[in-house]
């Protein structure tokens, strides 16, 4: 069993600080891409979904909303509590680089993860222990952010622009794409999101471009995956 650093558990200790640094237009726009767009319909009802990550449980309750047989995980015991608890749902205390220490491997329908494998110290191996999770056939609905903006977001940090001091390995669609498909999977989608920061208060147009511009999704803020492991 690996013990992860103090700095994976950024998102415990923030506490409040965690619900007030969100962006409430990001979060929405993020389950708008990885649960209705990636996974429509009747898609989740009945399935067991695992969602890797749950942080404050946003995702949690759109995807308990959807019908799913949900069960969630996160590094932070509270976090993981507090979903539980409000959802009546399955849920563990795990690392998003062990699951298969803890949950059994092949086992779920969906598996659904967002920004979480970059706050952990091997983002390829995350991806692949949830590609462990799924069943032959099964699906993984994916974002984390994108390697080109690292610098933009270290420097808001350094000026006290985010209370954020945890770990940050961002990623591509190319090293998504290459452990997905080392592990047994296909990509069958790619989406980018935000081609500007969402912090600037232009949100219809930042929105419009995401629907509009993707020809520039690989210099775009998020990067979304939907993945197929093979039957």
């Amino acid at each position: 069993m690996r013990t992860p650093s103090e700095r994976e558990y950024i998102h415990e200790r923030l506490g409040g600080q965690f619900e007030e640094a969100l962006s409430l237009y990001d979060t929405r726009r993020r389950m708008e891409v990885l649960i209705e767009e990636f996974l429509p319909g009747d898609l989740l009802k009945g399935k067991r979904v695992l969602e890797v990550g749950t942080g404050l449980g946003h995702f949690a309750e759109r995807l308990a909303a959807r019908g799913a047989e949900l069960t969630v995980v996160d590094l932070g015991p509270n976090l993981v509590e507090n979903v539980r608890s409000r959802l009546g749902c399955e849920g563990y205390c795990a690392d998003a680089l062990c699951l298969t220490e803890v949950l059994q491997p092949a086992s779920f329908d969906v598996v659904v993860s967002s920004e979480c494998i970059e706050h952990t110290p091997d983002p390829a191996r995350a991806v692949a222990q949830m590609l462990g999770m799924l069943k032959p056939g099964g699906l993984l609905s994916l974002s984390t952010p994108n390697v080109v903006w690292l610098p933009v977001v270290r420097a808001a940090t350094r000026l006290g622009f985010r209370p954020f001091d945890g770990l940050e390995n961002f990623s591509t669609f190319g090293s998504l794409r290459r452990v997905i498909e080392e592990n047994g999977g296909r990509v069958m989608r790619e989406k980018g999101l935000h081609l500007f920061p969402f912090q600037i208060p232009m949100n219809p147009l930042s929105t419009w471009m995401d629907e509009h511009c993707q020809f520039a999704r690989t210099a775009m803020i998020n990067l979304c995956v939907l993945a197929r492991k093979a039957d």
